[in-house]
């Protein structure tokens, strides 16, 4: 049986070599310019300033149905004294 050799190598010059390379910088350039332009238009669409409300106490107050709004000077609720059961 005979030997079976490996196919010998081809050399690339130092242009070939630095081509592909090049190609995939651009590709990979162009697909980040392109997803920070979706993300940049879905910021406008959806998260920009003009699509905020103002919101004030009373539209919060009359939003979870409160009466008014809680004067600073009430007192808190007071908790009922737990006593220790004596022995």
């Amino acid at each position: 049986m005979g030997t079976v050799q490996a196919a010998p190598r081809r050399r690339t010059s130092a242009g070939e070599g630095a081509q592909w390379r090049r190609v995939i910088r651009r590709e990979l350039a162009w697909i980040l310019a392109l997803k920070f332009a979706a993300l940049a238009l879905l910021w406008l669409l959806f998260f920009s300033p003009a699509h905020r409300s103002h919101v004030d106490s009373d539209a919060a107050s009359l939003q979870f149905a409160l009466t008014g709004v809680a004067d600073a000077r009430m007192e808190p609720l007071r908790q009922p004294n737990k006593e220790k059961p004596r022995d």
